[in-house]
Protein backbone atom coordinates (compact mmCIF):
# COMPACT_ATOMS: atom_id res chain seq x y z
CA UNK A 1 0.00 0.00 0.00
CA UNK A 2 1.22 3.48 -0.86
CA UNK A 3 0.25 6.59 1.10
CA UNK A 4 -0.73 9.83 -0.61
CA UNK A 5 -1.08 13.23 1.05
CA UNK A 6 -3.19 15.86 -0.71
CA UNK A 7 -2.19 19.43 0.14
CA UNK A 8 -5.02 21.94 0.60
CA UNK A 9 -3.85 25.52 1.07
CA UNK A 10 -6.89 27.56 0.04
CA UNK A 11 -10.66 27.33 -0.32
CA UNK A 12 -10.18 27.10 -4.09
CA UNK A 13 -7.97 24.02 -3.71
CA UNK A 14 -10.44 22.50 -1.25
CA UNK A 15 -13.19 22.72 -3.87
CA UNK A 16 -11.10 20.96 -6.55
CA UNK A 17 -11.72 17.21 -7.04
CA UNK A 18 -9.29 14.63 -5.72
CA UNK A 19 -6.97 13.42 -8.50
CA UNK A 20 -7.70 9.92 -9.80
CA UNK A 21 -4.40 8.04 -9.75
CA UNK A 22 -3.54 4.57 -11.01
CA UNK A 23 -0.38 3.02 -9.56
CA UNK A 24 1.73 0.27 -11.06
CA UNK A 25 0.78 -3.36 -10.40
CA UNK A 26 -2.67 -2.30 -9.09
CA UNK A 27 -1.10 -1.18 -5.83
CA UNK A 28 -3.62 0.31 -3.39
CA UNK A 29 -3.46 3.96 -2.44
CA UNK A 30 -4.39 5.40 0.94
CA UNK A 31 -5.32 9.09 0.68
CA UNK A 32 -5.15 11.67 3.44
CA UNK A 33 -5.53 15.43 3.36
CA UNK A 34 -3.24 18.04 4.90
CA UNK A 35 -4.82 21.42 5.55
CA UNK A 36 -2.32 24.30 5.61
CA UNK A 37 -3.35 25.75 8.96
CA UNK A 38 -2.27 25.37 12.58
CA UNK A 39 -4.84 22.84 13.81
CA UNK A 40 -5.59 20.77 10.68
CA UNK A 41 -9.23 21.80 10.54
CA UNK A 42 -10.85 22.49 7.19
CA UNK A 43 -13.06 25.15 8.78
CA UNK A 44 -10.07 27.23 9.91
CA UNK A 45 -8.46 29.88 7.72
CA UNK A 46 -5.96 28.31 5.32
CA UNK A 47 -2.48 29.71 4.61
CA UNK A 48 -3.18 31.01 1.09
CA UNK A 49 -6.37 32.73 2.31
CA UNK A 50 -4.58 34.71 5.04
CA UNK A 51 -4.31 38.37 4.02
CA UNK A 52 -1.64 39.52 6.45
CA UNK A 53 1.99 39.07 5.39
CA UNK A 54 3.10 39.07 9.03
CA UNK A 55 0.77 36.20 9.92
CA UNK A 56 1.94 34.28 6.84
CA UNK A 57 5.58 34.84 7.78
CA UNK A 58 4.88 33.49 11.26
CA UNK A 59 2.94 30.45 10.01
CA UNK A 60 5.33 29.26 7.29
CA UNK A 61 8.08 27.75 9.51
CA UNK A 62 5.52 26.11 11.81
CA UNK A 63 3.58 24.58 8.93
CA UNK A 64 6.75 23.51 7.13
CA UNK A 65 7.96 21.62 10.20
CA UNK A 66 4.53 20.04 10.78
CA UNK A 67 4.36 18.84 7.19
CA UNK A 68 7.96 17.59 7.25
CA UNK A 69 7.11 15.50 10.32
CA UNK A 70 3.92 14.16 8.74
CA UNK A 71 5.74 13.01 5.59
CA UNK A 72 8.75 11.65 7.47
CA UNK A 73 6.60 9.68 9.95
CA UNK A 74 4.37 8.37 7.15
CA UNK A 75 7.48 7.11 5.39
CA UNK A 76 8.74 5.45 8.56
CA UNK A 77 5.45 3.74 9.37
CA UNK A 78 4.44 2.85 5.82
CA UNK A 79 7.83 1.69 4.61
CA UNK A 80 7.48 3.51 1.27
CA UNK A 81 7.93 7.08 0.18
CA UNK A 82 4.54 8.82 0.40
CA UNK A 83 3.19 10.73 -2.60
CA UNK A 84 2.65 14.45 -1.93
CA UNK A 85 0.03 15.92 -4.28
CA UNK A 86 0.45 19.66 -4.83
CA UNK A 87 -1.74 21.84 -7.03
CA UNK A 88 -0.65 25.17 -8.42
CA UNK A 89 2.25 27.38 -7.44
CA UNK A 90 0.86 29.01 -4.29
CA UNK A 91 2.75 29.52 -1.04
CA UNK A 92 1.23 26.42 0.55
CA UNK A 93 2.08 24.32 -2.52
CA UNK A 94 5.69 25.49 -2.45
CA UNK A 95 5.93 24.90 1.30
CA UNK A 96 4.52 21.38 0.96
CA UNK A 97 6.69 20.53 -2.04
CA UNK A 98 9.94 21.43 -0.31
CA UNK A 99 9.05 20.17 3.18
CA UNK A 100 7.61 16.97 1.71
CA UNK A 101 10.69 16.35 -0.36
CA UNK A 102 12.93 16.95 2.67
CA UNK A 103 10.75 14.55 4.68
CA UNK A 104 11.31 11.79 2.13
CA UNK A 105 8.17 12.06 0.01
CA UNK A 106 7.71 12.04 -3.75
CA UNK A 107 6.15 15.31 -4.92
CA UNK A 108 3.45 14.94 -7.58
CA UNK A 109 2.10 17.78 -9.75
CA UNK A 110 -1.62 17.08 -9.38
CA UNK A 111 -3.15 19.81 -11.52
CA UNK A 112 -3.73 19.82 -15.25
CA UNK A 113 -2.31 23.26 -15.97
CA UNK A 114 0.55 23.84 -18.36
CA UNK A 115 2.58 25.65 -15.70
CA UNK A 116 6.00 24.17 -15.03
CA UNK A 117 6.12 21.95 -11.94
CA UNK A 118 7.82 23.14 -8.77
CA UNK A 119 11.51 22.35 -8.24
CA UNK A 120 11.29 19.19 -6.14
CA UNK A 121 8.52 17.63 -8.28
CA UNK A 122 9.27 13.99 -9.10
CA UNK A 123 6.08 12.88 -10.87
CA UNK A 124 3.28 14.37 -12.98
CA UNK A 125 -0.12 12.79 -13.58
CA UNK A 126 -0.93 12.08 -17.22
CA UNK A 127 -4.44 12.03 -18.77
CA UNK A 128 -4.91 8.35 -17.88
CA UNK A 129 -4.22 9.00 -14.19
CA UNK A 130 -0.85 7.27 -14.29
CA UNK A 131 2.28 8.74 -12.76
CA UNK A 132 5.07 9.75 -15.10
CA UNK A 133 8.57 10.76 -14.07
CA UNK A 134 9.14 14.49 -14.38
CA UNK A 135 12.13 15.50 -16.46
CA UNK A 136 14.59 17.82 -14.79
CA UNK A 137 14.46 20.46 -17.51
CA UNK A 138 10.90 21.64 -16.76
CA UNK A 139 11.49 22.19 -13.06
CA UNK A 140 11.39 25.79 -11.94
Amino acid sequence: MRHAIIVVGSRKQFAEPVPDVVLRDNETLRMSTWFANRHQQESAQLLDDVGSLIVRALLVPILAYQFYLLVHNTKLWGGKRPLVFVRGRSLSSRLAAYAGSWGGGDVVKADSTDAAPLGPTRFVINADGKLELCDGETNA
